[in-house]
């Protein structure tokens, strides 16, 4: 494992090819202090013996890098020594590289499909006994994985058929087959390096045994960078894979296929003027020359690799046709998703208006890998794994819907990794959405005169504008003339003897002070919050501890008996739930919560329901599941009763702890979320 600081290459020695040692080394490096063995026990799903056996066998490959070892410090636990910071520092992204890859997945396991993967791409027939032998398992214990090699290869539309004595091979068109092959050139990913290395697999990014990635990738940016084309960096490093691998598959004598009016089409574009200039560069052009149907391709590649903001960009250089029948297709899907789907109020703000073009944006890529190539395609992994963690339940379920209506339009899947930026841009529009709140009427009144009260009542005005909807300047003498049902609170600077009104008293003194800031906060404003949906949400949480929970998808069923209005709608929330998973998954990786929304049509009911499983419960046999939460909001909600019933969920699954005390008393629990979320909003206007 490789990487880079400046201009100089690190080499990390050490492979990790547990899981056990991966959690075990990221929570050393990422937690200060020693962490006892039961606590690395239950992160790693290990006994405390097999922890003290991978102490050992870890310390052993640590001894390699010569710089970092694990010391065992008596009645406290364990914690990494740092003899050397550049090694301890190597380590350090080397570890959280892998974690932010392999938190919720098993490394042998990927690894393993890997390998098949590679030898169905390479090798002209494959039998399965000859994999099984080779990964050291039994022939039953591979066909799981021989089975996802199988989708894996269907989502970029190749087919792998058996034959009769020889074993299986692979058949589809030829850009899928590099497609395929270049997502299985997982080094774009940190650098990653297999655990099971096929070398004949390796050899068709190389020439003669040579690798020219590194200077094809330079030339290739080179002349992007002096064009009007942004690509992501994955899809940068993709694309110069693809270069790579283009010399040996034409010297094999394979080609491109492309209808002649989409290759037409293609020829027409901005695309197509780069794809010349880069086989124009003297650097490419020595590498490889290629036919007119290679130049097209790459102009296709460059097309659905396009990283596309309308917002600040335009329609520059984009297929004016497309963006035009891309355009329409987004204002038939909003007007489908009115009333279809939660919080769709939210698409008649003025606010979504101005986000409406990010979310065209979006589409238009979607629509280019559409047009011109699959959006069913697998990622085999990726680094932006994990992104759901920072995101609102809602948020990701108005996305999954949204994807939902476009998978609909383009029959076929949308895999893209595109679909959690909807997921971010809806939970951006979310933040624009405030809470309802009743604006305070205040008074403000001192013994040190008007001119002091009139700064003090400015400054508050400054402050605290958002939540006063007036404020009024008196001396002491006014006061006993004034209506006291005007206002909501009398602020008031001097002793308080001078004050004896029928109004909520608050003493006032100088602000600009973060603590003081708090304080007038605390005393005052927090109340003006509306907690009639907190109220509300009281009454529809229920914690269920000790739930029996085999596995996820028969438990989902079970409860569908319980939410579902009549045998059809039962039926409905176990279909989305399986359906809307393959969209965005369901599972908050980082904080072990299951979260389904369920549509409030098939219910007719609100509810916030989580279950605790009895015994340990692991989400793809991987990573423990703490919480399976069925939640469910009427589509009347107001978007602010919507916002706070969602961030009184996004606090329940991603603060620690919160679990036990909703168990002890969650009433209570719920008043302290709800102050706490109210709270984040001060903190961000202040």
């Amino acid at each position: 494992m490789f990487f880079y600081y400046g201009n100089s290459k690190i080499e990390v020695t050490m492979k990790i090819a547990k899981n056990r040692h991966m959690m075990i080394l990221h929570t050393l490096i990422n937690t200060e202090g020693p962490v006892t063995a039961a606590t690395l026990a239950h992160l790693s799903r290990a006994s405390l013996r097999s922890i003290k056996n991978d102490v050992v066998e870890l310390n052993d490959s640590l001894r390699k890098q010569d710089g970092v070892e694990i010391v065992s410090l008596k009645a406290k636990g364990y914690q990494l020594k740092v003899l050397d910071e550049n090694a301890f520092q190597e380590l350090s992204t080397y570890v959280n590289a892998l974690y932010a890859m392999f938190h919720n997945r098993s490394i042998e396991t990927v690894n393993r499909r890997l390998y098949i993967l590679q030898r169905l791409m390479v090798d002209e027939y494959v039998k399965i006994d000859e994999l099984a032998e080779e990964l050291y398992l039994s022939r039953s214990s591979l066909s799981k994985d021989f089975s996802w090699a199988v989708s894996f290869l269907e989502s970029y539309h190749l087919k792998v058929l058996p034959e009769l004595g020889k074993g299986y091979h692979v058949s589809g068109l030829e850009q899928d087959l590099r497609a395929a092959m270049v997502e299985l050139r997982c080094s774009q990913y940190h650098e990653f390096k297999p655990l099971y290395p096929y070398q004949a697999f390796d050899d068709l990014f190389k020439y003669e045994g040579i690798n020219h990635y590194q200077e094809l990738r330079q030339a290739f940016l080179s002349v992007l960078r002096g064009s009007r084309i942004t690509v992501s960096d994955i899809a940068a490093k993709k694309i110069s894979s693809h270069l790579c691998l283009m010399k040996n598959r034409i010297l094999e004598g394979k080609s491109v296929y492309i209808e002649e009016e989409i290759a037409e089409e293609i020829r027409n574009t901005y695309d197509y003027e780069i794809a010349r200039q880069i086989f124009d560069d003297e650097t490419i052009k020595a590498y490889v020359q290629p036919e007119e149907i290679e130049i097209i391709n790459l102009a296709r590649l460059l097309l659905i690799n396009r990283d596309i903001d309308l917002r600040r960009n335009g329609i520059e250089d984009l297929p004016i046709r497309l963006v035009h029948e891309n355009l329409l297709l987004f204002n038939e899907i909003i007007a489908e998703l009115k009333g279809a789907v939660i919080g769709t109020k939210i698409h008649d703000t003025d606010f979504f208006k101005i986000y409406s073009r990010d979310f065209e944006s979006l589409q238009m890529q979607l629509f280019l890998r559409h047009r011109y190539d699959h959006t069913s395609k697998i990622r085999f992994i990726t680094y932006l794994e994990g992104e759901e963690d920072l995101l609102s339940p809602v948020p990701l379920e108005m996305a999954r819907v949204m994807i939902h209506h476009l998978q609909e339009r383009f029959k076929e899947p949308i895999r893209d990794a595109i679909v959690m930026s909807y997921a971010a841009l809806y939970e951006r529009l979310f933040k624009k959405i405030t809470y309802a709140y009743h604006k305070y009427r205040l008074a403000v009144t001192s013994t040190h005169g008007l001119v002091y009260s009139q700064n003090l009542s400015e400054n508050l005005q400054e402050l605290f504008g958002p939540y006063i909807e007036k404020i009024d300047v008196f001396n002491l003498y006014e006061m006993r003339k004034i209506d006291f049902s005007d206002y909501d609170a009398l602020l008031h600077a001097g002793p308080l003897e001078y004050y004896a009104y029928p109004l909520k008293l608050v003493h006032l003194r100088e602000l600009d002070y973060q603590d003081r800031n708090w304080r007038m906060f605390n005393e005052l404003f927090r109340y003006g919050y509306d907690r009639q949906r907190l109220e509300e949400i009281k009454k529809i949480t229920h914690v269920y501890d000790g739930s029996n929970i085999d596995d996820l998808p028969h438990f989902i069923e079970a409860l569908s008996y319980r939410y579902g209005a009549d045998h059809i709608k039962q039926k409905t929330i176990v279909e989305k739930y399986a359906y809307f998973s393959n969209i965005i998954d369901h599972y908050y990786s980082r904080h072990g919560m299951i979260v389904f929304l369920v549509p409030y049509e098939l219910t007719g009911r609100e509810f916030i329901d989580l279950y605790l499983p009895a015994h340990s419960l692991y989400h793809e046999q991987s990573v423990e599941i703490k919480a399976v939460i069925l939640a469910c909001f009427n589509d009347d909600l107001t978007l602010s009763e919507l916002k706070v019933s969602d961030h009184i969920l996004r606090y329940i699954i991603q603060v620690s702890n919160v679990l036990p005390r909703l168990i002890e008393n969650k009433n209570d629990t719920l008043d302290m979320i709800f102050d706490k979320v109210v709270e984040r909003s001060f903190t961000k206007q202040n």
